[in-house]
C-alpha cells in the first residue's frame, strides 16, 4: 500500500510547552484577529500546543490552502478551543486551522524561517515540495498576507480580489471558546474526548501519546525527525540530551537515507521507505517497541497493558532504546562492522517497489534471537536464500496482507526460517519452494492473490507499474558480494582486502572488493 507523503508540516509554528501549569482564569476574548497572528503580534507570542499534542502535520497542500480561502470568503470556520495556563494560551483544539493561518501570514508552509530553525534546516525534500505547492495553491487562489498588506497602502497596485479583501482582513475574526474553570488534567481530557472526533487520533498515535514520557515514546520521537523538532527530551542533563538527538539522528539516516524518489529508477532504495508523511511515526514506534521488548524465553518482566507503561525519569532507558534501535538498524544494512547489508528492494519492497513494514519487522524480530554463529549459518546459504526470494517475489505481499502484528509475526518468522533452515541442509531453492506448497502451514505464501498484477490495463504505465518494471530487470543484475553472493546495497558494503591486512594483503586496488560489512570483518580478518 502507497503512503502518502504529501503532506504540509506546519509543526513549526505553534510552540509546545508542558500543559502541566496551573490553569487562569480571566476575561477571556471571544475571536482572534489575523494581525494578532504576526511574528509581533499580540496574540501569536502567547499561543502554546501541548506537549503531548499530535504533529501538525496531517493536511494537504489543497487542504491548507482551502482553509486559507475559507476564511478570506468569511465563509464558516469552527471555532479553536482554547485554555489558559499563565501566560500561556493553549490551543486544545484547532491546531491545524490556526496553523494554516499563521501559516499564511508567516509565509512559512513548513520550509520558511520558523520551520528550518525548529527543523535545524534539516527539511526533507518531501516537506519542501509540499510547502511550496501549498504557497502557490494560496497565492493563485487568495494572494499572500503580505499582498494583502500593501494593497492597503497601494490599493490601484493589488490585484482586485486582494485590494477588496485588504480593507476588511484585519476586522476578519477566528472564533475561540475557552476551556474554563479546569486544570491542566481536565484540560488533557478535553484534549482526547475533543480529538476522537473529525480527524481521529491513530490507535498508535493514541499509544504514544498516553504514553508520552517512556522510553519508547521518546525515542520514536528523537527517531522520526532525526533529533530535530520539539525537545521532548529537554527536562534530561544535557550530556543525555545531545546523547538522544545524537542517536536519533543515526537511526533516522540509516532507515531512510537516501531519499526515495518515485518512480523507482534505482536499486538504492532507503531501508525503510519514504521517511516523511503521517505513516513514519507509527512504524518507527513499532520498532522501537520491538527491538527493546523482552525475547521469548528471557526473565525480564514484561508489563501488561494494564500496568502501564512507565516514565523515563533521567533518559538512561530512552538512550538504552535508541542504542539498541540503533545496533539492530546497522545489523541490516549499514557500513558497521556488524552489517549483512540486507538488499531493501529484494527483502522489504514489494515487486512494485512499495515498502512493506511487516517485513522488516519481521526480520528484526528474527534476527533478535540469532547470535554470531548463526548469522555465520546464515551468510553461508544467503545466496540461495536470495535466489528464492526473487523467484518468488510476492513473498512480500503476501506478507504484507497477513499483517506486521505480533499475533502474525511468528507465521512469518516460522516460513523463514522453514526456508533457511531447508537450504542449510543441502536442498535447492527449487526443492524448498516444492516443499513449502506442499505444507499447509505455509501454502498460503505462494498463490494467484500475490502474483505481480502491478498496475491497470490503460494505454500508459502508471508510477507502480515502472518501478516493477525497473525492478524485475536491476535485481537480478545487481552486483554480488564476492564472499557470500548476496546483492550489494550502497549503505551495506564497503572494500575489503581479497588477501587479508593480517596475512600481508596490499591497500592496492588490485586487491580490493566490495564485500558485505559482517563478510569482511568475519571471514576475512
Amino acid at each position: 500500500m502507497a503512503t502518502t507523503t504529501n503532506i504540509v508540516n506546519l509543526d513549526a509554528l505553534i510552540t509546545r510547552a508542558d500543559l502541566a501549569a496551573p490553569g487562569e482564569s480571566s476575561e477571556d476574548i471571544t475571536a482572534l484577529s489575523v494581525p494578532g497572528l504576526e511574528k509581533k503580534g499580540f496574540l501569536y507570542p502567547a499561543l502554546r500546543k501541548p506537549d503531548f499534542q499530535r504533529e501538525t502535520a496531517s493536511w494537504s497542500p489543497e487542504q491548507v490552502a482551502d482553509l486559507v480561502g475559507t476564511f478570506a470568503r468569511r465563509d464558516l470556520i469552527p471555532a479553536v478551543i482554547l485554555w489558559r495556563a499563565g501566560q500561556n494560551v493553549f490551543v486544545i483544539d484547532g491546531a491545524h486551522r490556526l496553523s494554516a493561518l499563521i501559516a499564511w501570514v508567516h509565509n512559512d508552509y513548513g520550509d520558511g524561517e520558523v520551520s528550518r530553525r525548529f527543523f535545524q534546516n534539516l527539511i526533507p525534500d518531501e516537506q519542501a515540495v509540499a510547502g511550496d505547492k501549498a504557497r502557490r495553491l494560496v497565492e493563485a487562489n487568495v494572494g499572500s498576507y503580505e499582498a494583502h498588506r500593501l494593497a492597503i497602502e497601494y490599493p490601484k497596485n493589488a490585484r482586485a480580489d486582494i485590494a477588496e479583501r485588504a480593507s476588511r482582513i484585519g476586522w476578519q475574526d477566528i472564533p475561540a471558546q475557552w476551556i474554563r474553570n479546569a486544570d491542566h488534567d481536565k484540560a488533557e481530557k478535553s484534549f482526547f474526548r475533543i480529538n476522537q472526533g473529525g480527524t481521529k487520533i491513530d490507535p498508535t498515535e493514541r499509544r504514544i501519546l498516553n504514553a508520552r514520557r517512556s522510553a519508547t515514546a521518546l525515542a520514536s520521537r528523537a527517531t522520526l525527525r532525526a533529533g530535530t523538532g520539539h525537545n521532548y527530551w529537554d527536562k534530561f542533563a544535557k550530556a543525555t540530551q545531545e546523547k538522544i538527538e545524537d542517536l536519533g539522528r543515526d537511526v533516522h539516516k540509516t532507515l531512510f537515507d537516501p531519499n526515495l524518489e518515485l518512480p523507482i529508477k534505482t536499486l538504492d532504495l532507503p531501508m525503510a521507505g519514504a521517511g516523511y508523511g503521517p505513516h513514519v511515526l507509527p512504524f518507527v514506534f513499532d520498532l522501537l517497541k520491538l527491538v527493546n521488548e523482552p525475547t521469548a524465553g528471557t526473565t525480564k518482566k514484561k508489563a501488561s497493558k494494564d500496568e502501564g507503561v512507565p516514565d523515563d525519569e533521567d533518559g538512561t532507558a530512552t538512550v538504552g532504546h535508541l542504542t539498541a534501535a540503533r545496533s539492530m538498524v546497522w545489523r541490516i544494512c549499514s557500513t558497521h562492522p556488524s552489517s549483512l547489508g540486507l538488499h531493501p528492494a529484494l527483502y522489504f519492497y514489494s515487486p512494485s517497489g512499495v515498502f512493506q513494514p511487516a517485513a522488516l519487522l519481521s526480520f528484526v524480530s528474527l534476527f533478535k534471537t540469532w547470535d554470531t554463529p548463526e548469522f555465520k549459518t546464515f551468510t553461508a546459504i544467503r545466496s540461495k536464500f536470495e535466489e528464492f526470494l526473487l523467484a518468488h517475489r510476492g513473498i512480500t505481499e503476501a506478507v504484507r496482507k497477513i499483517g506486521g502484528g505480533a499475533k502474525s509475526r511468528p507465521r512469518i518468522i516460522s516460513f523463514y526460517r522453514t526456508i533457511i533452515e531447508n537450504l542449510q541442509s543441502g536442498k535447492s531453492p527449487e526443492e524448498v519452494h516444492s516443499l513449502l506448497k506442499k505444507d499447509a502451514k505455509f501454502e498460503f505464501m505462494f498463490g494467484d492473490a500475490f502474483d505481480d498484477d502491478t498496475g491497470t490495463v490503460t494505454s500508459r504505465f502508471p508510477r507502480d507499474v515502472k518501478g516493477a518494471a525497473f525492478l524485475r530487470e536491476a535485481l537480478p543484475t545487481a552486483p554480488k558480494c564476492p564472499t557470500c553472493g548476496g546483492i550489494l546495497h550502497r549503505n551495506g558494503m564497503h572494500a575489503g582486502h581479497i588477501e587479508p591486512r593480517r596475512e600481508g594483503g596490499s591497500g592496492k586496488l588490485a586487491n580490493a572488493q566490495m564485500q558485505h560489512p559482517f563478510c569482511d570483518s568475519t571471514y576475512a580478518q
